[in-house]
């Protein structure tokens, strides 16, 4: 059969789509365009906000008016809306998200046929005779799925369940997979990496032993939850000889105790803050990201500055800034205290403002140094466009399309809106 995948949200949805793609090509389907005739949609979903949900259910009623024979809807949307709901809306065939059952309106078709193997492949039981199918020079893989963190502000452990990981040895053997296909860097991946366990061995182990897989240049890792992993994180990053890159996403969420506390966060500033330090003294020039909600309920003027202060302290990098959005479902969504939404967007463009400067200023600390990219694309007048492993966008001069894929040290002439600009070496 002829089957379009759409993925809707995050880097794990992405991930686990490649998972998908790979399956039914090793069944003998044919991966096509979406937005095209086919026989079957697979929509993989995302509920984390209200918007995304929404908007998952519009693209399922949309569906067959671009063409698809039918429709299998799966991802995070299906445990939160319900399979028996989203079955009435003129889907197909569903695979619910947590348990991994799937539904089906009509036995016997084509949907039910394909929703059995999505299944299948995102199950994560037992070693794949597969690899993801990707479209990058990096692959993200797969460790971990679920959370029982329970932050008042998030939908994701009702829609993906309890914590759960892959076995080390079937992460490995995608990897050495991946890695003799010619994935250079591959990014480990999932709901709360931090989780990750096989026994004894921990997420520093499994970087690790990544780290080890022949033809693997580099490891990256996802965000990082205070007071899980990060400091044998930083112990790995900071080795001499790492491949782990160096860059740590570590969300903050806000810099004020009492909103943490609402937020169910697990962590003080003081925590978070000691934290970044060391990390900081011991990894040179450290690539540092963070996520920051404004706007919660019960953010006064004086929270939303703690919020600010901390942000001006340590040098960001990578600033994800998000306004808070009521998402029905939470406990958040029924709490006191509401900040007006003018408030929220004019909080959030102060830090998203902030959150550029120090990017940039991030970016012209290269200046003068060697860095080394990771080369997506080449464009046609041989400048190569990619990531250093601080995660700074780059272009070097001078390249053929032969480079793509290729992990390249690179001379910085100079930086400007971020972006680190300079000849190979």
């Amino acid at each position: 059969m002829k089957i379009a995948i759409k993925t809707m949200g995050c880097r794990l949805n992405h991930a686990e789509t490649a998972t998908i793609a790979g399956a039914l090509e090793y069944e003998g389907h044919a991966i096509v365009p979406k937005g095209g005739p086919c026989d079957v949609l697979v929509l993989h979903t995302c509920t984390v906000t209200a918007a995304a949900q929404r908007e998952s259910m519009r693209l399922a009623r949309a569906a067959r008016r671009a063409g698809a024979g039918g429709v299998v809807m799966s991802g995070c949307t299906t445990s939160v809306v319900g399979p028996e709901r989203i079955l009435e809306g003129g889907v197909d065939a569903v695979v619910e998200k947590k348990s991994g059952q799937v539904h089906v309106g009509a036995p016997g078709s084509p949907a039910e046929a394909v929703a059995r193997i999505v299944a299948a492949a995102l199950s994560g039981n037992g070693f794949r005779p597969y690899l993801p199918r990707f479209a990058s020079t990096r692959a993200p893989v797969k460790v971990q799925d679920g959370c029982d963190f329970r932050c008042a502000y998030c939908i994701v452990p009702d829609a993906r369940g309890a914590p759960r990981s892959r076995p080390l040895a079937d992460v490995l053997a995608e990897i050495a997979g991946l890695a003799a296909q010619g994935f250079r860097e591959i990014v480990l991946t999932g709901v709360n990496v931090a989780c990750w366990r096989d026994g004894e061995a921990g997420l520093a182990d499994l970087a690790r032993a990544a780290s080890s897989v022949p033809s693997v240049a580099r490891i990256r890792l996802s965000s990082i939850e205070p007071g899980t992993s990060e400091r044998a994180i930083v112990d790995l990053m900071a080795a001499a000889e790492s491949r782990l890159c160096r860059t740590l996403h570590y969300p903050l969420q806000s810099g004020d105790a009492g909103v943490l506390k609402r937020m169910r966060r697990r962590y003080t500033p003081e925590q978070y803050a000691a934290a970044v330090e060391d990390a900081l003294a011991r990894v040179p020039r450290l690539g540092l990201g963070a996520d920051v909600i404004t706007g919660f309920p019960g953010e006064d003027d004086a929270a939303f500055e703690a919020s600010v202060g901390m942000i001006e302290r340590f040098p960001f990098s990578n600033l994800h800034v998000f306004p808070y959005s009521e998402r029905p479902g939470t406990p958040a969504a029924a709490m006191d205290g509401a900040v007006p939404v003018a408030t929220r967007r004019e909080r959030a463009q102060r830090l998203i403002a902030i959150g550029e400067e120090k990017r940039k200023r991030f970016a012209a600390s290269f200046v003068g140094d060697e860095a080394e990219v990771l080369v997506e694309r080449v464009d046609g007048d041989g400048v190569g466009r990619g990531w250093t492993s601080e995660y700074v966008e780059a272009r070097i001069e001078g390249l053929a399309t032969a480079d793509v894929g290729r992990l390249v040290a690179m001379r910085v002439r100079s930086a400007a809106d971020g972006i680190v600009t300079g000849n190979a070496v």
